[in-house]
């Protein structure tokens, strides 16, 4: 993304009797793409103006913040709305500490073979995903670093986003690390949430590593719940490849999900994208998804196992 700096430290100095300096930085990006769900057709257009802020105090630490003006160019209609502005992030020399609205404990970890953006609009509900039901809310999240691990650290007060610190009915923990083990690289991770005395947990594990003339991802994600059968409880097997055919992208997925127990089932998504750079900050992409298995709802006339979309994205 192509960002146009502006310092305003002669500004704030001729405003203030103590000279600060901070830096706005401004960027924007657009997306027109065509989704067809096995006839179901959608046109998605949108993108978003982000603004970022920041300052660095006499001690050395980066404060940050930013916001955006955005319409979700995930779906249709106009959803043109304001966001960010939300949570103010302190970097350190070793790490960052964020408080925020909008905060997430590491679930899906493993599941490395989902890599559509668009592709799974109008796809067939898949009822037995491996997931926890609410894995974000106000809170506060943090990182650090130790020797050549990573290991960051979340937990969120307020479920319903409502920054309510003693009375929020939702909360979570949780906390992730990645290190590197040879060529490779390993992110596993943990997290618990507590809905109003019903509590869900997720483990998952990526381990990414280069292959040939690409590289290879293998993800593995587990989930549990107090409810007997719950249909997002048990386990995903997940595998990405990514490589370069003369100059775009191609990247294959696939996931392997075993949930629900009793009243649930196996089934299984592949993705596959592709994307090609006009240069100019502008390329063209394709995304397929696929969807089968028990977990898998039946098609409709709205809705279907495997959905095609293709566009074009724009950054400013």
């Amino acid at each position: 993304m192509k960002k146009i700096l502006l310092t305003i430290s002669a500004l704030s100095a001729a405003l203030f009797s103590t000279a600060a300096n901070a830096d706005i930085s401004v960027g924007g990006s657009m997306k027109a793409v065509y989704v067809d769900a096995e006839g179901n057709a959608d046109a998605h257009i949108g993108g978003a103006i982000s603004f970022s802020m920041s300052t660095t105090t006499d001690g050395g630490v980066t404060i940050s913040a930013g916001g955006s003006l955005s319409n979700d160019n995930d779906a249709t209609g106009n959803n043109s709305t304001t966001t960010g502005l939300t949570s103010l992030t302190f970097g350190f020399a070793n790490g960052s500490i964020t408080v925020a609205d909008d905060v997430a404990v590491p679930a899906g970890t493993g599941l490395v073979g989902e890599l559509v953006s668009h592709a799974d609009s109008n796809q067939v509900v898949h009822t037995n995903d491996v997931a926890i039901n609410v894995d974000d809310g106000s809170g506060i999240s943090g990182s650090t670093t130790l020797g050549d691990m990573t290991i960051a650290a979340t937990h969120f007060y307020d479920g319903a986003h409502a920054s309510q610190v003693s009375d929020g009915t939702t909360t979570g923990s949780g906390i992730s690390i990645t290190m590197p083990l040879g060529d490779m690289s390993l992110t596993a991770s943990s997290a618990e949430t507590d809905e109003s005395g019903v509590n869900y947990a997720s483990t998952g594990a990526a381990l990414s590593m280069t292959l040939g003339g690409g590289s290879i991802d293998l993800g593995f994600e587990s989930t549990s719940n107090d409810a007997t059968g719950a249909a997002t409880e048990g386990e995903a097997y997940s595998v990405a490849y990514s490589t370069t055919v003369g100059s775009a992208a191609v990247g294959i997925g696939y996931t392997s999900f075993d949930a629900g127990g009793s009243t649930g089932g196996t089934s299984s998504k592949t993705d596959i994208t592709l994307s090609q750079s006009l240069g100019g900050g502008a390329s063209v992409f394709a995304e397929m998804s696929s969807l089968t298995g028990a977990g898998a709802a039946a098609p409709t006339n709205s809705k279907s196992e495997t959905v095609v979309a293709i566009g074009t994205s724009v950054s400013f």
